[in-house]
Parts: structure tokens; sequence; C-alpha cells
């Protein structure tokens, strides 16, 4: 498997130039169920694709299953609620976690009790990141559990058909959008395992190129972040495990937009709470292929514990320099 992140797609020519490179025949399956109800509307997409495109149609799958299911369909509105009301419970507490760790340089004076302070309730505030990423997937299995997802007729006949189509194209492309339903839907329809499946000894590693939310949905952890929300104040939240497609990454497209990149404190408190991960800034326009091992090229752009926003090559000149 190759991975290739890309940057929020306004014009696509990054997208275009990216599976040109690396599909250049053969047909190209897409996921862009994030799209929702738009996810028929492919005209453009089939254009990056050079025509090739093949949509695996999850969002219309999960519709359809839904509307001849009734016990799909209470089951999926259980597992909407049961979450809505734990993301609820994390974000009342997530507010108070980081207020603490904000407050305490502005209140305690003393160095030590402050490092120290700042030490544990950082821990704290990750430790409640881990308990929401936890019960999250506790949620999850016991839906899975109570459908029996893994021996349901109609969701195994969908999970065939998809694999079916994904193996007879040469990469996939995962576009953005709602990032929860294509979350969900990866892993509804088998499309996570398909990704992170192992080729057949002798074949080549499947291309897969993805974007914005599809960029998201294939890291290890989710992160919701928005800085300058329509009201109100908005902490990133750690919202669910993802496909975990490739390690030690927490990307963050339109952060340019999004976050306040310009706090320093703010931007260090972030860095430091989603570490060891690096959280990559996806620019518009922006291009990653990731390393046989899943690593970042040296100059990808990345929030850094010190506040600063730069390449993993000025951070490592920087720390010289200390």
């Amino acid at each position: 498997m190759r991975i290739t992140l890309l940057g929020p797609q306004r014009r696509a020519a990054a997208a275009r130039s990216a599976v040109a490179d690396l599909v250049p025949e053969g047909p190209v399956a897409a996921v862009n169920a994030g799209w929702l109800e738009r996810e028929a509307d492919t005209r453009a997409l089939d254009d990056v694709l050079g025509g090739r495109l093949v949509n695996l149609e999850l969002h219309r799958r999960w519709l359809e299953l839904r509307e001849a299911d009734a016990e799909l369909e209470t089951g999926e509105q259980w597992l909407a609620e049961r979450l809505a009301e734990l993301r609820t419970a994390y974000r009342l507490r997530l507010q108070h976690s980081i207020a603490a760790v904000r407050a305490l340089p502005q209140r305690v004076r003393d160095e030590q009790v402050r490092a120290e302070a700042e030490e544990d309730a950082l821990a704290a505030l990750r430790a409640l990141d881990a308990w929401h990423l936890a019960r999250g997937a506790e949620v999850r299995a016991e839906q899975a559990e109570r459908l029996r997802l893994q021996e349901r007729e109609p969701v195994l006949r969908h999970r065939e058909d998809v694999a079916r189509l994904f193996h007879r194209c040469s990469g996939l492309v995962v576009t953005g959008g709602h990032v929860g339903v294509l979350l969900h839907l990866l892993s509804l329809f088998g499309v996570a395992g398909l990704i992170t499946e192992q080729p057949a000894e002798g074949a080549p590693a499947r291309p897969v190129i993805t974007w914005s939310a599809g960029a998201m949905a294939l890291a290890e952890r989710v992160v919701l972040f928005h800085d300058h929300p329509p009201y109100g104040e908005r902490p990133a939240e750690v919202h669910a495990a993802g496909i975990g497609a490739y390690a030690g990454i927490v990307p963050f497209p339109h952060a340019r937009r999004r976050l306040r990149l310009d706090d320093r404190d703010h931007i260090a408190l972030l860095a430091r709470r989603l570490a060891p991960s690096t959280c990559l800034v996806l620019t518009d326009g922006s291009r990653l292929d990731l390393g046989d091992a899943g690593t970042l090229p040296p100059h990808a752009a990345r929030l850094n514990t010190d506040g600063s926003v730069g390449s993993g090559v000025e951070a490592a000149a920087g720390a010289g320099a200390a």
C-alpha cells in the first residue's frame, strides 16, 4: 500500500497530477461517501481521474440498507444517539481540562510547581481524549455485535460487491466531506480492511490517494478542529479511531483557515497534547507521498511543540541551534 496525502482540492490540479503519476492506467476506485447526497455527482471527480472512475457508492448502499432493514435502521439510530451523548459528556469535560492547562502559566508563579502541574494537567487531558476514543470504540463494537454485522447477509452482499470492484481497480481515491459518515461507511462496508490488506506476493502495492476528510479518516486518530466557529469556542476534539492506514500522523487540512496559527501558546498546547504524533498541516494544493514505512517527507509542514509552524527540516535546525 502506498499512501499519498493531498491538501484540499479547490482546483483539483494536485489530485489530477497525482492520479496521472501513480495510477497511469486502469480503473480507479473512488470513495466519496463524505459528500452524502452529492455522492452520485461525480462528473468533476471522473474528469480528475481521467474518465476511469469506479464509484464504490458507499453512501447509496448505506441508505438502501437502512430503508430495507428496519432493525439495521434502528441500530444506526441507536449508534448515532449513543455517540452524541458520549460526545456531549466529552465536550463538557474537555472545556474544563483545557481551561486548567491554559490557566496555570497565568496563575502559578513558582516555576517548578507550575511545570509539574502543567505536565499533570496535560496528562489528564490526554487521558480524557483516550477515554473518548475507548468508549466510542466500545459503543461501535456493541452495535456491531447487536446487529450481527459480521454475518448479516445484506451487509455481506454489499461488502462482497465492494471488494470485487475494489480488486479490479488499479488504485483508490478517497475524497473529503463529512468525516464521521465517511469513517463509518469505510468500516461498515469493509473498505478499511481492503485498504490495509497486504498485496498478494509479487503484486505491486495499490496506490491510495486521499485528501481533506479522507486523509483524516485514514489516519490513526481523527481530530476535529475549528478555531473560528460561527459562535463560541470549540476546542479540538479527538473524535474517533481512524482506519490506521498510516501511523504517527494527525492531518489538519484547511489548517490555515481553521486554526489560529499565529497563537503560539494555542498551537504548542495542541501539538503537545497529540504528541508523539506529528500534527500535519495539509495546505491547499500540497502533495505528500508517504514512505514505505508511512514516513513523512522532511519538507512536510507541521505544528511544533514550541508553537511554531514549519517543516521537519526547520524544526531540526531550530533544535540544533538551541
